[in-house]
Protein backbone atom coordinates (compact mmCIF):
# COMPACT_ATOMS: atom_id res chain seq x y z
CA UNK A 1 0.00 0.00 0.00
CA UNK A 2 1.24 3.46 -0.91
CA UNK A 3 1.41 6.04 1.82
CA UNK A 4 -0.10 9.44 1.22
CA UNK A 5 2.22 12.49 1.29
CA UNK A 6 0.87 15.78 2.60
CA UNK A 7 2.10 18.26 0.04
CA UNK A 8 0.93 21.30 2.11
CA UNK A 9 4.30 21.38 3.87
CA UNK A 10 5.44 20.46 7.36
CA UNK A 11 3.02 21.12 10.15
CA UNK A 12 3.91 23.02 13.34
CA UNK A 13 3.66 20.23 15.85
CA UNK A 14 4.02 22.63 18.83
CA UNK A 15 0.68 23.17 20.46
CA UNK A 16 -0.56 26.74 20.64
CA UNK A 17 -1.02 26.97 24.37
CA UNK A 18 -2.18 30.54 24.12
CA UNK A 19 -5.06 29.63 21.89
CA UNK A 20 -5.80 26.47 23.83
CA UNK A 21 -6.09 28.07 27.20
CA UNK A 22 -6.68 31.72 26.32
CA UNK A 23 -5.45 33.26 29.60
CA UNK A 24 -1.89 31.89 29.59
CA UNK A 25 0.62 34.04 27.64
CA UNK A 26 3.22 32.35 25.48
CA UNK A 27 6.84 33.30 25.93
CA UNK A 28 9.20 32.57 23.08
CA UNK A 29 12.96 32.50 23.48
CA UNK A 30 14.45 35.82 22.33
CA UNK A 31 11.25 37.73 23.01
CA UNK A 32 11.73 41.21 24.52
CA UNK A 33 9.97 42.14 27.75
CA UNK A 34 7.42 44.81 27.18
CA UNK A 35 7.52 44.54 23.37
CA UNK A 36 4.07 44.97 21.82
CA UNK A 37 2.47 41.61 21.28
CA UNK A 38 4.75 39.81 23.71
CA UNK A 39 2.02 39.58 26.33
CA UNK A 40 4.40 40.44 29.22
CA UNK A 41 4.65 43.97 30.72
CA UNK A 42 8.07 45.59 31.33
CA UNK A 43 8.53 46.05 35.11
CA UNK A 44 11.27 48.76 34.80
CA UNK A 45 8.97 51.85 34.70
CA UNK A 46 7.26 50.74 37.89
CA UNK A 47 10.59 50.14 39.61
CA UNK A 48 11.84 53.58 38.51
CA UNK A 49 8.73 55.28 39.85
CA UNK A 50 9.05 53.45 43.17
CA UNK A 51 12.71 54.48 43.45
CA UNK A 52 11.78 58.12 42.75
CA UNK A 53 9.07 58.06 45.43
CA UNK A 54 11.42 56.50 47.97
CA UNK A 55 14.09 59.09 47.13
CA UNK A 56 11.60 61.91 47.64
CA UNK A 57 10.53 60.51 51.00
CA UNK A 58 14.16 60.18 52.08
CA UNK A 59 14.88 63.77 50.98
CA UNK A 60 11.94 65.06 53.01
CA UNK A 61 13.38 63.42 56.10
CA UNK A 62 16.81 65.06 55.70
CA UNK A 63 17.50 67.98 58.08
CA UNK A 64 17.29 71.40 56.39
CA UNK A 65 20.49 73.49 56.41
CA UNK A 66 20.47 76.07 59.17
CA UNK A 67 20.62 79.77 58.17
CA UNK A 68 23.96 81.26 59.17
CA UNK A 69 23.96 84.71 60.83
CA UNK A 70 25.45 87.54 58.77
CA UNK A 71 28.86 88.29 60.26
CA UNK A 72 29.23 91.60 58.40
CA UNK A 73 29.79 94.64 60.64
CA UNK A 74 29.19 98.25 59.64
CA UNK A 75 31.15 101.27 60.90
CA UNK A 76 30.78 105.04 60.84
CA UNK A 77 33.17 107.93 61.23
CA UNK A 78 32.24 110.15 64.16
CA UNK A 79 32.90 113.75 65.14
CA UNK A 80 35.13 114.45 68.08
CA UNK A 81 32.96 115.66 70.94
CA UNK A 82 33.51 119.18 72.26
CA UNK A 83 32.19 120.60 75.50
CA UNK A 84 29.13 122.78 74.68
CA UNK A 85 30.12 125.45 77.21
CA UNK A 86 33.50 125.88 75.53
CA UNK A 87 31.89 126.38 72.15
CA UNK A 88 29.35 128.87 73.47
CA UNK A 89 32.04 130.90 75.24
CA UNK A 90 34.10 131.26 72.08
CA UNK A 91 31.34 132.94 70.05
CA UNK A 92 30.79 131.62 66.53
CA UNK A 93 31.26 133.75 63.44
CA UNK A 94 31.81 132.28 59.95
CA UNK A 95 29.48 130.20 57.79
CA UNK A 96 31.36 127.45 55.94
CA UNK A 97 30.26 125.11 53.17
CA UNK A 98 31.98 121.73 52.70
CA UNK A 99 31.99 120.65 49.07
CA UNK A 100 31.75 117.04 47.91
CA UNK A 101 34.87 115.18 49.03
CA UNK A 102 37.00 113.63 46.28
CA UNK A 103 38.29 110.08 46.78
CA UNK A 104 40.69 107.93 44.74
CA UNK A 105 39.00 105.12 42.84
CA UNK A 106 40.19 102.38 45.22
CA UNK A 107 38.44 104.03 48.17
CA UNK A 108 35.06 104.35 46.43
CA UNK A 109 33.80 101.18 48.07
CA UNK A 110 31.89 100.30 51.23
CA UNK A 111 34.54 97.74 52.21
CA UNK A 112 37.23 98.89 54.62
CA UNK A 113 40.64 99.02 52.98
CA UNK A 114 43.65 97.42 54.69
CA UNK A 115 47.02 97.97 53.08
CA UNK A 116 49.29 94.98 53.58
CA UNK A 117 52.18 96.16 51.40
CA UNK A 118 53.10 99.34 49.56
CA UNK A 119 51.36 98.13 46.40
CA UNK A 120 48.81 95.69 47.86
CA UNK A 121 45.47 96.44 49.49
CA UNK A 122 42.77 94.12 50.85
CA UNK A 123 39.06 95.02 50.90
CA UNK A 124 37.16 93.51 53.82
CA UNK A 125 33.68 92.23 52.97
CA UNK A 126 32.93 91.60 56.65
CA UNK A 127 33.96 95.13 57.78
CA UNK A 128 32.13 97.79 55.80
CA UNK A 129 31.32 101.48 56.01
CA UNK A 130 27.73 102.22 56.92
CA UNK A 131 27.63 105.10 54.40
CA UNK A 132 29.68 106.09 51.33
CA UNK A 133 33.10 107.10 52.64
CA UNK A 134 33.18 110.47 50.84
CA UNK A 135 29.84 111.42 52.41
CA UNK A 136 31.01 110.24 55.83
CA UNK A 137 34.18 112.35 55.67
CA UNK A 138 32.20 115.44 54.57
CA UNK A 139 29.61 114.93 57.31
CA UNK A 140 32.20 114.56 60.08
CA UNK A 141 34.32 117.42 58.74
CA UNK A 142 31.29 119.76 58.90
CA UNK A 143 30.44 118.58 62.43
CA UNK A 144 34.01 119.15 63.58
CA UNK A 145 34.08 122.61 61.99
CA UNK A 146 30.86 123.54 63.83
CA UNK A 147 32.69 122.80 67.07
CA UNK A 148 35.27 125.49 66.32
CA UNK A 149 34.71 128.80 68.07
CA UNK A 150 35.27 130.76 64.85
CA UNK A 151 32.50 128.94 62.89
CA UNK A 152 28.83 129.81 63.23
CA UNK A 153 27.51 127.25 60.77
CA UNK A 154 28.88 124.47 58.53
CA UNK A 155 26.86 122.72 55.82
CA UNK A 156 27.64 120.03 53.27
CA UNK A 157 27.00 119.90 49.53
CA UNK A 158 24.64 119.89 47.74
CA UNK A 159 23.92 123.36 49.08
CA UNK A 160 20.39 124.74 49.30
CA UNK A 161 19.44 128.18 48.03
CA UNK A 162 19.23 129.47 51.60
CA UNK A 163 22.62 127.99 52.64
CA UNK A 164 24.57 131.25 52.97
CA UNK A 165 28.31 130.67 52.97
CA UNK A 166 31.23 132.97 53.69
CA UNK A 167 33.71 130.27 52.66
CA UNK A 168 33.68 126.96 50.87
CA UNK A 169 36.15 124.14 51.46
CA UNK A 170 37.09 121.50 48.89
CA UNK A 171 38.89 118.35 50.06
CA UNK A 172 40.69 115.68 48.03
CA UNK A 173 41.52 112.60 50.13
CA UNK A 174 44.46 110.48 48.99
CA UNK A 175 44.62 107.93 51.83
CA UNK A 176 42.06 106.65 54.34
CA UNK A 177 42.91 103.13 55.49
CA UNK A 178 44.65 101.00 58.06
CA UNK A 179 47.72 98.88 57.52
CA UNK A 180 48.27 95.27 58.48
CA UNK A 181 51.07 96.24 60.89
CA UNK A 182 48.92 98.76 62.81
CA UNK A 183 49.46 102.15 61.15
CA UNK A 184 46.52 104.45 60.34
CA UNK A 185 46.92 106.30 57.05
CA UNK A 186 44.99 109.46 56.29
CA UNK A 187 46.08 112.22 53.93
CA UNK A 188 44.20 115.00 52.16
CA UNK A 189 44.72 118.22 50.22
CA UNK A 190 42.29 121.07 50.88
CA UNK A 191 41.45 124.48 49.46
CA UNK A 192 39.34 127.28 50.93
CA UNK A 193 37.61 129.79 48.68
CA UNK A 194 35.32 132.78 49.18
CA UNK A 195 32.30 132.62 46.85
CA UNK A 196 31.75 135.77 44.83
CA UNK A 197 35.25 137.10 45.45
CA UNK A 198 37.55 137.65 42.47
CA UNK A 199 40.23 134.98 42.54
CA UNK A 200 38.31 133.34 45.35
CA UNK A 201 41.17 131.38 46.92
CA UNK A 202 41.70 132.16 50.61
CA UNK A 203 43.98 129.34 51.80
CA UNK A 204 45.08 125.82 50.92
CA UNK A 205 47.10 123.08 52.51
CA UNK A 206 48.05 119.41 52.75
CA UNK A 207 47.25 117.38 55.81
CA UNK A 208 48.79 114.04 56.82
CA UNK A 209 47.73 112.36 60.05
CA UNK A 210 50.62 111.30 62.25
CA UNK A 211 51.01 109.07 65.29
CA UNK A 212 47.75 107.15 64.89
CA UNK A 213 47.82 103.40 65.52
CA UNK A 214 45.34 100.52 65.75
CA UNK A 215 45.74 96.92 66.89
CA UNK A 216 45.30 95.43 63.40
CA UNK A 217 42.14 93.50 64.39
CA UNK A 218 39.54 95.82 65.94
CA UNK A 219 37.89 97.60 63.01
CA UNK A 220 35.79 99.78 65.33
CA UNK A 221 39.10 101.06 66.68
CA UNK A 222 40.29 101.76 63.13
CA UNK A 223 37.10 103.77 62.41
CA UNK A 224 37.68 105.77 65.61
CA UNK A 225 41.30 106.53 64.65
CA UNK A 226 40.27 107.66 61.16
CA UNK A 227 37.69 109.90 62.85
CA UNK A 228 40.55 111.47 64.82
CA UNK A 229 42.36 112.03 61.53
CA UNK A 230 39.36 113.90 60.07
CA UNK A 231 39.23 116.00 63.24
CA UNK A 232 42.87 116.93 62.68
CA UNK A 233 42.01 118.00 59.13
CA UNK A 234 39.16 120.18 60.43
CA UNK A 235 41.54 121.91 62.85
CA UNK A 236 43.92 122.76 60.00
CA UNK A 237 41.06 124.22 57.97
CA UNK A 238 39.59 126.14 60.92
CA UNK A 239 42.99 127.66 61.68
CA UNK A 240 43.04 129.17 58.16
CA UNK A 241 39.76 131.04 58.66
CA UNK A 242 40.13 134.79 59.07
CA UNK A 243 39.88 135.98 62.65
CA UNK A 244 37.79 139.08 61.84
CA UNK A 245 34.12 139.05 62.64
CA UNK A 246 32.00 137.57 59.87
CA UNK A 247 29.34 139.42 57.91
Amino acid sequence: MKSKVDRRGPKDLSPDFGSMHGSSPVWHPGATLGRPGSGIRNPLPGISLLAAVLGLVAACNLPLPQAQPDATRYFLLSAISVRPEAVAAAGKRWMVGVRAVELPAFLRTRSMAIRSRANEVAFLDFARWGEPLDQGIARVLAEDLRADGNVERAVTAPFRADDLRDFEVGVRVTACEGTADGDVRFAAAWRMTAPGVTGGMVAEGDYVAAGLRWDGHDHAQLAAKLSEAVAGLSRDIAAALPKETGK
